[in-house]
């Protein structure tokens, strides 16, 4: 729960967060702030007042007619900042993420990720987990939905060499994948690079990280009904981490799909 000791520091910066922006680039006086912002005197002056009383401005020495952001000003403003940026990202992609159970994702994978949906063209969605494969050493994810070019991207790669691939199957995948994807999964199994595992539970997305040298990406692909509605990719250190802690969950009560001899 939020406490309330922030509450007055957080009313303030969203209803006076276009005076600390311009505060923010330089020091300012009260009429220059109405000039550049197209605001009453009376706003600016109530505006002033409220900044003052949570210290998150200051006036300038020695005339004490300008005024300047403090620190605490400068740090609330990034967070303030990075908090309409973060709400933004949500909202634009509200349909997106609604596709997912509500406690299935946490906010350290969607910071400063990249969303890519489109409801006309779903290709857009598989195209930057493609195009990370194709750089990638290792590659490891869950899977709940395959098509036949999964296998194709897979097969090729490995052809190509220095590629290594862990996936981790729901167990109704498997049976499906067997009964219209034999010849291609076998094809799969067959090189000595390829571990598959399988799960009884069902995956709420399917959760994937790449390597590619030293960089890493963790990505989610989102189905409905079959179809893909979109995937986050984000290579932060706290997405990577969150990732793999989710993906080790996820290998712990799996089982290896042992080849057939």
């Amino acid at each position: 729960m939020i406490g309330a000791e922030g509450e007055q520091l957080r009313d303030v910066l969203s209803k006076r967060y276009r005076i600390v922006e311009a505060l923010s680039e330089s020091r300012k006086t009260k009429p220059e702030l109405v000039d550049d912002l197209e605001s009453s005197r009376s706003t600016i002056n109530r505006a002033i007042k409220e900044l003052l009383d949570v210290k998150c401005v200051e006036a300038a020495q020695p005339a004490g007619q300008q005024f300047r952001l403090t620190a605490a000003g400068q740090a609330a403003l990034q967070f303030h900042r990075d908090y309409r940026m973060e709400t933004e990202q949500v909202q634009t992609n509200t349909t997106l993420l609604n596709t997912l159970p509500s406690d299935s994702l946490d906010k350290a994978f969607l910071a400063d990720a990249d969303i890519y949906s489109s409801v006309r063209t779903p290709d857009v969605a598989h195209q930057p987990g493609t195009e990370l494969l194709e750089e990638a050493n290792r590659m490891i994810g869950t899977a709940s939905v395959v098509q036949r070019e999964y296998f194709t991207n897979f097969i090729e790669r490995l052809q190509e060499g220095d590629f290594e691939l862990e996936l981790i199957l729901e167990n109704n995948l498997v049976e499906a994948i067997e009964q219209n994807y034999e010849n291609e999964f076998d094809s799969l199994l067959g090189f000595n690079t390829v571990q598959i595992y399988v799960a009884d539970e069902p995956f709420p997305y399917a959760l994937w990280l790449t390597e590619q040298g030293t960089r890493e990406y963790a990505g989610i692909t989102l189905y409905e009904n079959g179809g893909v509605n979109g995937t986050i990719v984000n290579d932060t250190d706290s997405a990577i981490t969150w990732a793999k802690t989710q993906y080790s969950e996820y290998r712990e009560s799996a089982s290896e799909l042992k080849r057939s001899i």
